[in-house]
């Protein structure tokens, strides 16, 4: 029994710090050995014992939770994060997964802490395969990506909407997006890339000449194409779409909320928002418009349709159209900055030119960064903060790893604060 609990105790010695990404006392070594003691007192083998202690670490609130301890929990003045600390927000942040031997190491010996070392660790980070984390999990939720999955375009009206289809769709907003994050395309490429990706099946949707090949390659795009960047990519169109008709609403709001940060209320209480197109005469654009007249309707609508109506030259599942209802399609419409346009290009082109664009790419992966959205008030330290990271980001090109830089080295992002106790 000696001779295992010895190999027992090694066994946590290791584990534990890497589990509960921080260095471990001998007391809370003592605490999960206790496991093993009373295990074995009651005839369990030391091997089935430590199995349990090994449960016990991993149901520890330091397993299941990122552990950020306040000296005073109450206290709204903020204080520094621990070098394990701020590895561990790192490592989430940038791979969604726990601190490796390096940034352990870093937040040993305090490295960590100083903004040259971050710098170096966020190059190290993003060049690493787990960087794919960034793409499945910011990009999937900002851009909707996840929802890709969901999608159902009715069969009867779409047959040619597939799986194959589908997962093309999902490869083509990752792949421009991996561009942006993890290979130097300034960020405004999501809105205004001159080429995309697609394999075959992609290309026949799109009504491209064939790529000749079944895994996605990089197409450069002329003019007419009527494609390049998400707002003319199939998936967004038909993740914004209703299983028949496209949605106006949805794909303006989508621009509003998730490119310019708008923040759109939610409907008054008995508003009717589903309509009934069965008996549709004209084209989408006119029912709407009709709709926007009523007042209580109009205030939102106002923001979001006009926009919406600029993407109407795609389909539900995102094919090119010129024509609705056998009418012609207006294209036309007015961001709530009071820009002018027809159609995806030049909508595109004017978020990508919009001072919201970058302030709101700079508000998600901060918020994405912090696990928590951003306090509005003008005195608040995020304000100011994300003021500055903003400034700096558009400064130095839209570059997505010198935004990243600028959140991880933020003040906001190395330290914290308590709460006020709920009344």
């Amino acid at each position: 029994m000696a001779q295992g609990a010895t190999c027992a105790r090694t066994v946590l010695t290791a584990f534990m710090p890497r589990a509960w990404r921080r260095p471990v006392t001998s007391s809370e070594i003592d605490s999960e050995m206790a496991i093993i003691t009373k295990g074995t007192a009651q005839m369990l083998t030391v091997e089935d014992s430590l199995k349990l202690a090994l449960t016990s670490v991993l149901m520890s609130p330091n397993f299941v939770f990122r552990v950020e301890l306040d000296p005073d929990r109450l206290s709204l003045t903020p204080h520094p994060l621990s070098g394990y600390e701020v590895a561990s927000r790192l490592s989430y942040f940038l791979w969604s997964t726990m601190p490796d031997d390096t940034l352990m190491g870093a937040a040993g010996d305090g490295t960590i802490l100083k903004a040259d070392t971050l710098g170096t660790q966020v190059d190290r980070m993003m060049a690493s395969p787990k960087a794919q984390a960034l793409i499945d999990n910011f990009a999937g939720q900002w851009l909707y990506i996840r929802e890709f999955a969901e999608m159902q375009p009715d069969p009867a009206t779409y047959p040619m909407f597939d799986q194959p289809l589908r997962a093309a769709l999902k490869s083509e907003s990752e792949m421009l997006f991996k561009d942006v994050a993890l290979n130097g395309a300034p960020v405004s490429t999501l809105l205004t890339a001159n080429y995309l990706y697609a394999n075959d099946r992609l290309a026949t949707h799109y009504g491209l000449p064939a790529v000749n090949s079944t895994t996605p390659v990089k197409v450069s795009l002329t003019g007419t194409s009527h494609r390049g960047g998400i707002l003319a990519q199939a998936g967004f169109l038909t993740a914004t779409s209703h299983p028949i008709k496209t949605s106006p609403v949805k794909r303006g709001k989508w621009v509003l909320n998730q490119l310019l940060c708008y923040d759109v209320p939610a409907p008054p209480p008995g508003i009717q928002t589903n309509l009934d197109l069965s008996d549709v005469v004209g084209t989408l654009r006119q029912v709407l418009e009709h709709h926007r007249a009523d007042p209580t309707c109009s205030a939102c609508h106002n923001l979001m349709d006009p926009i919406g109506f600029g993407l109407e030259n795609y389909n539900a599942v995102g094919a090119y159209r010129t024509q609705d209802s056998g009418m012609n399609i207006d294209s036309g419409g007015e961001l709530p900055s009071g820009g002018k346009f027809s159609g995806a290009d030049q909508l595109s082109s004017l978020i990508a030119a919009d001072p919201s664009f970058p302030a709101c790419v700079a508000r998600k992966l901060y918020s994405y960064a912090l696990g928590r959205l951003p306090e509005k008030a003008a005195t608040h330290m995020d304000t100011q903060t994300l003021a500055g990271i903003t400034s700096g980001f558009q400064s130095a090109g839209m570059s997505f790893k010198d935004l990243v830089k600028r959140i991880v080295t933020a003040p906001t992002f190395l330290s914290r604060r308590g709460e006020l106790a709920l009344p």
